[in-house]
């Protein structure tokens, strides 16, 4: 992933992360929400704008979120194109826009791309809720992200997405005082990443395991799966010193 790209979504986590910090200290009497939504590939078929992505995409991971604002999201995002297809085509959808090229390799292509899908307003127009990189659509797995904020402000989010792309499944876990149990704070995809690298004696002193073998095993990028492994590793070391306070 080029530097450009790493800066970009460095400062834009810094800034969520200190929102969402302030946020959750603010409210930490309330009881919060987290949730995980899912749709099938059977069900995106036939939503306009999603389904020809699909034709055109094989895969697409959003990676993070470069900038928000009322309009749209920024999204820097990993995909891999359907042959016969063109990057092009993406500008071409009303919701869609691709604003810069960053690499390309054997495993995809890594772009800033605007989001302005009725399902992106949804989740801008509330602004005490957060959705949380990365989330991807691919051809076998479908979509899948999570979201976190209070029950009011998760309550009006899940109306609009039932109104707009109603979800196979909706899982809901409720987070009193802030605290989670287990690992439910990492993504189901961190948590794949994070149990192989360990498998694998990725940490072991001396290991000759790399990102990209890891990679290959997993089917997806180096660069995806090197995001995957910061975040996880992020998340489970803010845990273990919460833990020590």
């Amino acid at each position: 992933m080029s530097k450009y790209a790493w800066s970009r979504i460095r400062t834009s986590e810094k800034l969520t992360g200190a929102r969402v910090g302030n946020y959750i200290q603010k409210e930490k009497c309330k009881d919060m929400r987290k949730v995980l939504l899912r749709w099938k590939v059977s069900s995106l078929s036939g939503i306009d704008e999603i389904e020809t992505l699909m034709e055109i995409c094989e895969r697409i991971e959003v990676l993070g979120h470069l900038s928000t604002e009322s309009d749209g999201v920024t999204q820097l995002v990993e995909l891999r194109i359907n042959e016969g297809h063109d990057l092009s085509e993406i500008s071409e959808l009303d919701s869609f826009e691709v604003l810069e090229k960053h690499e390309e390799d054997e495993s995809g292509i890594l772009v800033s791309i605007r989001c302005t899908h009725p399902l992106a307003l949804s989740a801008v127009e509330l602004s005490n809720i957060y959705v949380y990189p990365p989330y991807g659509i691919d051809s076998k797995n479908g979509l899948e992200f999570r979201i976190f904020g209070i029950s009011s402000s998760i309550r009006r989010f899940l109306e609009s997405v039932r109104v707009v792309m109603p979800p196979d499944t909706i899982s809901v876990q409720t987070i009193k005082n802030g605290s989670e149990k287990d690992y439910d704070f990492l993504t189901e995809k961190q948590r794949e990443v994070l149990e192989l690298a360990v498998r694998r004696g990725y940490y072991e002193d001396g290991s000759e395991v790399t990102l990209k073998q890891l990679a290959e095993q997993l089917g997806i990028a180096r660069s995806t799966i090197g995001e995957h492994l910061k975040r996880a590793e992020s998340e489970v070391v803010k845990r273990a010193v919460n833990d020590f306070s």
